[in-house]
C-alpha cells in the first residue's frame, strides 16, 4: 500500500463544506465551550477603575535672558523637548515616596512582627508596583500631561493621583534648585570662618598675655593723658614761673628797704596774707598822714605823736614779719610747684613709654592677625554672592509654573473589562478555534474518502462504489403469523 498525504489531495470548496459537516460536532462543542468561557471571564473578572488628573506646565523666560536674546516668544523645540521630561520627573522617588507613605500603600504588605529589613522591602515593592501602574502622558503638541492610575478600588486610584499630582505640583519648582551651590557656598564660608576664628584666637590670646584690650582705644586715652599732662604741666610751670617773678620783686623791695608794694591781682596759696599786708600798708599810710598832719603842730616828744610814730614803727615790723612768711610761704609754694613739674614730667615720660610700648605691641599683634581683614573681606563676599544665589534660585523657582487645570475625580465607569469588545473576540476566537481544530484534525486524518483516494492508494481502478445508506432495524415478526 502506498503512503498517503493529504497534500496529495487538495481541498475543493466541496470537500470544505463536507469537512465542516463531517466535523460538525468537534467544531459546535470547541465554539460553546470557548465562547461560554470567555463570556464566564467577561462578568466575572472584577472591574477596573481609572483615575484621570491634568497638569498644565509652563515655563518662563529669564526677563534679563529675554532682554539680552531678544526673545519675544518661546518657539523652538527646547521649550517641548523639556516638556518631554516631565513623565521621568513625576515617576520619581522623591514624588512616589511621600504618597506611598501618606496612603500606606505598603501597609497591607507588612505585618505587626515583619522586621525592618521585610518592612523596607515591602516599601520598595509598594514604590515599584506605584511607578510600574501610574501611566503619565503629554497630550500632543500641547503642555498639557495626564496622569492616571488603574485600580480594582476607585477611592484608591483617585487618592493615588491626587497624591502624585499634589507632589508633584508642590516639588516640582524646586528641582530646578541646585543645591551644590549652596553647598559650595558654605564649604567655602565655613572654612574662611574657621580661619578667621582662629587668628581671632591668637589675637586674643596674645591681648591676655600682654593685656592689651583695644590698641586703638587705648592709644587714644594714652594721647588723652598725656595731652592732660602737657596741659597741666604748661600751666604749673607758667604758675611757678609767675611766683618766682612775683618773689623776686618782694625781695629786691625787701632788701632795698622799699616799701613793700603787692598787687591787688596778685594771688597765691594764700590770698589773704596778701590782703592783710595790703590791708597793713593801707593803714601805714594813713599812720604816715596821720605823723605828717601831727609833727606840723607838735614836736617830736609830745605823745600824740610819739604814740603815731611807734604805731608806724610796729606797722612796719609787722608787714616785714607778714612779707617774710609770705616769702617762705611762696618759696615752699615753688618748691611743690617744682615737685610737680617733676611728677608731671615723669607721668608723661611714662605714658611716653606706654605708647612706645603699646605701638609694638599693635605691631605685633597685626603680624599675628596679618591678613584678617581680607579674610573678613571674602567671607562678606562668600555670604553675600550665597545670598544672590539663594535669591537667584528662589527666582528660577517661579520660572515653572504648574496648574492643576483637571482635578482626579471619583470614575464610577470601569475601563476594564469592555464586555462588547471582550464578547466580540470571544465570538472570533471561538470561531477561529473551533474550525482550525477541526481542519487540523481533518489533516491528520488517514481515513480513504474518496474514491479518487481508494484509486490513488490501491492503483487499480474502482470498478463500483456504494453510496452511504441507513439500515432500518428488523420489525419482529407477529406470533402466530406463519404458523
Amino acid at each position: 500500500m502506498l503512503q498517503y498525504h493529504k497534500d496529495d489531495s487538495p481541498i475543493s470548496t466541496q470537500s470544505f463544506m463536507g469537512i465542516v459537516h463531517k466535523r460538525r460536532a468537534v467544531i459546535l462543542f470547541l465554539f460553546v465551550l470557548i465562547f461560554a468561557v470567555i463570556v464566564a471571564a467577561t462578568f466575572l473578572v472584577p472591574p477596573t477603575y481609572r483615575a484621570n488628573a491634568r497638569v498644565m506646565i509652563n515655563y518662563q523666560i529669564e526677563v534679563e535672558k529675554e532682554h539680552l536674546l531678544h526673545l519675544v516668544q518661546v518657539s523652538d523645540k527646547s521649550y517641548f523637548e523639556r516638556l518631554s521630561t516631565e513623565p521621568l520627573i513625576i515617576k520619581t522617588r522623591s514624588i512616589l515616596e511621600p504618597v506611598v507613605d501618606a496612603l500606606g500603600l505598603d501597609s497591607g504588605k507588612a505585618s505587626a512582627q515583619a522586621s525592618a529589613e521585610q518592612a523596607t522591602s515591602n516599601r520598595e515593592q509598594a514604590i515599584e508596583a506605584l511607578e510600574k501602574n501610574l501611566k503619565v502622558e503629554r497630550e500632543k503638541d500641547s503642555n498639557v500631561l495626564t496622569v492616571s492610575y488603574d485600580s480594582r478600588n476607585p477611592r484608591l486610584a483617585t487618592d493615588i493621583v491626587q497624591q502624585v499630582v499634589g507632589e508633584y505640583v508642590k516639588q516640582r519648582p524646586g528641582l530646578e534648585r541646585d543645591e551644590r551651590v549652596f553647598q559650595f557656598f558654605d564649604k567655602q564660608i565655613q572654612v574662611i570662618k574657621d580661619q578667621i576664628d582662629e587668628v581671632e584666637k591668637r589675637g586674643m590670646d596674645y591681648r591676655m598675655r600682654e593685656r592689651l584690650i583695644s590698641p586703638d582705644k587705648q592709644s587714644y586715652f594714652m594721647f588723652e593723658t598725656l595731652g592732660d599732662y602737657d596741659r597741666r604741666l604748661s600751666k604749673v610751670r607758667a604758675d611757678r614761673i609767675a611766683k618766682e617773678a612775683r618773689l623776686k620783686v618782694i625781695r629786691e623791695q625787701v632788701t632795698q628797704g622799699n616799701e613793700i608794694i603787692i598787687p591787688n591781682t596778685a594771688t597765691g596759696s594764700s590770698p589773704s596774707r596778701y590782703m592783710y599786708i595790703n590791708e597793713l600798708s593801707k593803714n601805714l599810710l594813713d599812720l604816715e598822714m596821720q605823723k605828717s598832719d601831727l609833727e606840723q603842730r607838735y614836736t617830736p616828744q609830745h605823745p600824740d605823736l610819739a604814740a603815731v610814730l611807734a604805731q608806724i614803727e610796729k606797722g612796719k615790723e609787722t608787714i616785714r614779719d607778714e612779707v617774710k612768711e609770705l616769702v617762705r610761704g611762696e618759696e615752699l609754694d615753688i618748691k611743690a610747684m617744682y615737685a610737680e613739674e617733676q611728677a608731671l614730667a615723669g607721668s608723661m615720660a611714662q605714658v611716653v613709654n606706654t605708647v612706645t610700648e603699646m605701638s609694638r605691641q599693635e605691631y605685633e599683634l597685626g603680624k599675628i592677625t596679618i591678613g584678617i581683614e581680607d579674610l573678613k573681606a571674602v567671607y562678606s563676599m562668600l555670604v553675600r554672592q550665597r545670598e544672590e544665589a539663594r535669591i537667584a534660585a528662589n527666582r528660577k523657582e517661579q520660572l515653572v509654573q504648574v496648574k492643576v487645570i483637571d482635578e482626579a475625580q471619583l470614575p464610577h465607569t470601569p475601563v476594564s473589562p469592555n464586555k462588547p469588545l471582550w464578547i466580540a473576540l470571544g465570538l472570533l476566537l471561538a470561531l477561529v478555534v473551533s474550525f482550525g481544530v477541526a481542519f487540523f484534525i481533518e489533516y491528520f486524518d488517514r481515513s480513504l474518502n474518496t474514491a479518487a483516494d481508494a484509486e490513488y492508494c490501491l492503483g487499480v481502478p474502482v470498478i463500483a462504489a456504494i453510496s452511504d445508506f441507513q439500515v432500518k432495524p428488523v420489525q419482529p415478526e407477529a406470533k402466530g403469523s406463519g404458523q
